[in-house]
């Protein structure tokens, strides 16, 4: 049943207990500074559709379990440690507002809680809310972000080709003997013994030499085969989570042969009997195939390799103040950041902290992305995919010197000197024709470097697409030492990629799925707020200690 948190608190909190002397000390530490400004901005009433309503008991203050989640990723600790210090630590007794009776919490407490918030919007939400209340209490300004993505790796070994098909047929034999005996009996004990060992363990099928990869891997995918065409009719086998997985597999590693390929007269299955199947071709693997059988969500980058991908956005040019994190999301590593920036737009306008100038790297920054910014009143700040352009001559016109509103069609494109055309048309197909007089045309000083086209009438039309234009404009200021400046602040970010990794564990996840990362990444980015806005009134009372 769910009971909030009397606001009230206890005069037998433990702060409320300790000497003069002591509590001064206190308060120049983050602890007392998380009492004061972090622990209020948890809302208690966004977990309340997550308890029954009239029925059972009262639930723990979830004051204290969301908090205790907070500090366990600031200090990036397991769930043993973290519970440990809940008990034992006064630091985090003082920071929670606990009494003595209090400061007890089971793990299954913890984990019960965390398992309500999987499949919902609940993280996301706590992290946007006190986000936004912490950029409020300390006068963030919000008009200048950057925008980046980092790799991250759930629990999960990095396997080879060949381990995979290992371990996933290892999978669905475990899983198979566990819940179907029978069945697991039927599998020829050939087979099962190239994967599993009679006491369970697993067989070294897969520890092999480079040169024997390609054979066992030829030997694997047929195995696959064997086992999906022996049960694919069986009811209760279907029914199994690894025996879906072991399909996955077979559809993304393997082929049909109009051919049954013969065996090596050496290969561990040359006795039985042959099926029409072979490996596709590396290049011919989606990079959004199975990466381990026990993590399907975790997909492949050729740069990064394994895992997922974090979008990151923060405030920049905050001087003595703590830029924070505004924006994170969880991606596949097979997708571009292209399609990461349009989805951070959306989200800063919800909660209405879009930003004015988004300094971003070229993967986010293509044409279209900057058009459906621009359009939204947001300028993005980022070199041009492709080569550099030259610098043009002083009196030589360009593209980039015409005047296109991106956000109002209705307006002229001026040329470059500044004229607005006699005719404009726009194709379905997003071309742009637009016709300048000749009057204007014959005397102008810059016709001869001018991109648009003379006509037999002495008129000049441009042919071109709002696209062409923004990469114009955008290539030529990317030369400037404005650009350079301005551009130089996204630097920055790679330091957040790093303290939250580093610092929080974000690098080598505890968990694994796409859900269970998802409430990682929103609590440790949530945890790095808070630390470092601690650590902001934490320096700022230490200052007024000092004059004092």
């Amino acid at each position: 049943m769910f009971r909030r948190t009397d606001p009230q608190g206890s005069l037998f909190q433990i702060s409320q207990l300790l000497p003069d002397k002591k509590m001064k000390r206190l308060e120049l530490t983050w602890a007392w500074q998380f009492r004061l400004h972090a622990l209020p901005l948890i809302s208690e009433e966004l977990f309340r559709e997550l308890y029954c309503a009239d029925n059972g008991r009262p639930n723990k203050s979830v004051k204290t379990i969301v908090g205790a989640l907070v500090l366990k990723e600031m200090f990036d600790l397991t769930d043993e440690d973290a519970l440990y210090r809940l008990d034992f630590d006064m630091g985090w007794n003082v920071a929670l507002g606990l009494t003595s009776d209090e400061t007890h919490c089971c793990q299954k407490t913890l984990h019960n809680f965390r398992a309500k918030l999987l499949g919902n919007e609940k993280a996301k939400h706590l992290f946007s809310q006190m986000t936004d209340s912490m950029v409020k209490s300390l006068g963030i300004s919000v008009s200048k972000q950057r925008l980046d993505s980092t790799h991250i790796v759930s629990n999960i070994a990095r396997l080879t080709r060949l381990g995979l098909f290992c371990e996933t047929i290892r999978l669905f034999l475990r899983e198979s003997k566990k819940k179907l005996p029978e069945k697991f009996n039927r599998i020829p004990e050939s087979l099962r013994l190239r994967y599993l060992k009679e006491d369970g363990n697993d067989a070294p099928y897969h520890d092999t030499k480079s040169s024997e990869t390609h054979r066992r891997l030829n030997v694997c995918a047929r195995d696959v085969y064997r086992l999906l065409n022996r049960f694919k009719q069986d009811k209760d086998v279907l029914k199994l989570r690894s025996f879906g997985i072991l399909d996955r597999l077979y559809l993304e590693q393997c082929e049909i042969s109009e051919q049954a390929p013969m065996p090596e007269r050496d290969d561990a299955d040359a006795t039985e009997a042959l099926v029409p199947i072979k490996l596709k071709e590396c290049h011919d693997v989606s990079s959004a195939s199975l990466q381990s059988p026990h993590d399907i969500d975790a997909t492949y980058s050729g740069y990064k390799g394994k895992g997922f991908e974090v979008q990151v956005a923060e405030t920049v040019g905050n001087g003595d103040k703590p830029e924070l994190i505004t924006y994170v999301a969880t991606t596949p590593s097979c997708q571009t950041d292209e399609a990461a920036t349009v989805p951070a737009m959306d989200d800063f306008a919800t909660r209405n902290i879009q930003p004015d100038e988004l300094l971003t790297d070229t993967s986010y920054a293509s044409a279209e992305n900057v058009i459906e910014c621009e359009k939204r009143g947001i300028e993005i700040v980022a070199p041009v995919k492709g080569p550099a352009v030259e610098v043009a001559a002083e009196n030589e016109k360009t593209l980039a010197d015409f005047q296109m509103d991106v956000k109002d069609e209705s307006k002229p494109v001026l040329c470059s000197a500044g004229h607005a055309p006699e005719s404009t048309e726009r194709k379905e197909n997003g071309g742009i024709h637009v016709t300048y007089s000749r009057l204007h045309c014959a005397t102008c000083p810059f016709r001869k470097s001018c991109p648009a086209k003379r006509n037999p009438n002495g008129t000049r039309t441009l042919k071109t697409t709002v696209r062409e234009h923004v990469l114009a404009k955008r290539r030529r200021y990317e030369q400037t030492d404005e650009f350079r400046q301005r551009y130089a602040q996204r630097a920055g970010i790679e330091g957040t990629n790093s303290e939250l990794k580093r610092a929080h564990g974000l690098g080598f996840l505890r968990v694994r799925g796409e859900t269970r990362v998802k409430l990682a990444v929103y609590f440790k980015a949530l945890a790095c707020n808070v630390k470092r806005m601690v650590q902001y009134f934490a320096r700022q009372e230490a200052k007024l200690a000092a004059a004092a």
